[in-house]
């Protein structure tokens, strides 16, 4: 019989795995391609839509998903209609927002970048920033209910179709352009959308009755938050935009390349924050800071423990893993990717201390770290980058990250007293509890048949 203390992050974790991983696969999969068939100046741009694209998803999300779960687990089902009712009115108004920013802005933007092109890719996608408001209301809902398995399978929907179109016409048509990359992104998006809906509909209300007080209280969260990733937004992108405006979107291809493959080290922090959130939050309506220090220092040991490992075998073997993922001709990225490796592994710290602050209800403090080191960022990043070129960029964003990770470590250890020792402790630890976990699991099932 499995171990019933890790039944919840188990159930929640397989899902929640499996969509981050399918997403960051997919990725992948469309890097393997593209490298090969886009000039580097189109995937600089396409790398830049994506970008726009995941900076978009942030605000919405920023504004709504953290206080919808944190409402839900906090609140009883009699108050679910009117969390729901006040997350979607948030959800409308700011995507309608984004989009005539979009619309006004972008031009001149494309051209401060050096991206003439990127203006056209952002207009085309404003049908598709539309399907993000049911394709987001959908997901935060089944979030907030603990139920990953239909968010799974929408994103595996939503990427794996504009994947499968983006292969068929390369395979069958031939080469490729940026108007046919966003008009299979949108389609992949509408898919996902209806999967996403078919799983989430016993979670919706049909009443969706606007109540002032719950949108006020939803705004008066989430402005923190929305604050929080905006500013974490523009801490992790600064490069890219920097190189794209003082080099060339070739630079940013070559950039572009080494983030994605970073982010494979990334997935265990992103799965275990989404499950981390609804539990810390549970906790702290109980008030018992004690579970969440515990949690903190195990979540973070947990993906150390698995992103170490990952980290080294890159780090050890970068011209092979480039050569794969992208072709020869972005071999010039290969001191890039050591560095991008590198900064990359205090990530679960960083991540985990944001979700840490927002589920105790001090999202001000995320806040302020956040726009505080964005702010520095910038700086760095554009003096590293004056001196040193591509180079500088990376050896930028690490110092950045490196200050980040000294002020989030004081914060905790003041507010939780949480221990880095501990950290690594639970990090050991790792390996023999899930060499444990599987066979009792499986191994033992296996048996017993």
């Amino acid at each position: 019989m499995s171990n019933p203390k890790y039944t919840y992050w188990l159930k929640s974790g397989i899902y929640s795995g499996l969509q981050k991983i399918a997403v960051l696969l997919f990725g992948i999969g469309s890097v393997l391609v593209l490298t090969r068939s886009l000039t580097k100046s189109d995937m600089g741009v396409w790398n830049l839509f994506l970008v726009y694209t995941g900076i978009i998803e942030i605000v919405r999300q920023s504004l709504i998903k953290n206080a919808v779960i944190k409402y839900i687990n906090g609140h009883q089902a009699e108050e679910h209609p009117h969390i729901q009712s006040a997350a979607l009115y948030l959800n409308i108004s700011i995507t309608v927002l984004i989009g005539l920013l979009i619309a006004v802005f972008m031009h001149p933007v494309s051209i401060l970048l050096k991206a003439p092109s990127l203006s056209m890719v952002m207009y085309l996608f404003l049908p598709g920033l539309l399907l993000l408001i049911p394709f987001s209301h959908f997901e935060w809902t089944q979030n907030a209910n603990a139920d990953f398995r239909g968010i799974f399978w929408s994103y595996l929907s939503r990427q794996g179709i504009s994947f499968l179109l983006i292969v068929f016409h390369l395979l069958f048509i031939g080469n490729i352009s940026l108007i046919y990359l966003i008009c299979y992104f949108d389609t992949g998006l509408l898919c996902g959308t209806l999967v996403s809906a078919f799983f989430a509909r016993k979670f919706l209300y049909r009443s969706m009755k606007l109540n002032k007080a719950w949108l006020a209280k939803l705004w008066h969260f989430g402005k923190f938050v929305f604050g929080t990733n905006i500013s974490a937004s523009i801490f992790r992108n600064t490069d890219q935009f920097i190189i794209s405006s003082y080099l060339s979107t070739s630079a940013v291809a070559l950039y572009g390349v080494c983030l994605r493959i970073s982010n494979l080290v990334d997935v265990p922090s992103q799965v275990l924050g989404d499950i981390l959130f609804p539990k810390t939050a549970k906790m702290m309506e109980d008030g018992n800071l004690e579970m969440v220090k515990y949690y903190y220092e195990k979540a973070v040991g947990s993906i150390l423990g698995i992103a170490i490992p990952a980290s080294l075998v890159i780090m050890l073997l970068p011209k092979l893993i480039i050569t794969i993922i992208a072709g020869h001709k972005y071999l010039d990225a290969v001191p890039i990717l050591q560095v991008t490796i590198f900064y990359g592994l205090f990530l679960p710290f960083i991540k985990q201390f944001g979700t840490i602050m927002d589920s105790i209800g001090a999202p001000k403090t995320n806040f302020l770290v956040n726009t505080i080191v964005a702010a520095c960022n910038i700086f760095i990043c554009m003096y590293f980058t004056r001196q040193l070129g591509l180079m500088g960029a990376a050896y930028g964003t690490m110092t950045s990250y490196g200050i980040c990770f000294i002020i989030t470590q004081v914060i905790l250890y003041r507010k939780l007293n949480i221990n880095l020792l501990n950290v690594f402790k639970y990090c050991l630890q790792f390996y023999p509890e899930m060499l444990s976990v599987v066979r009792q699991r499986y191994f033992l099932k296996w048996k017993t048949r």
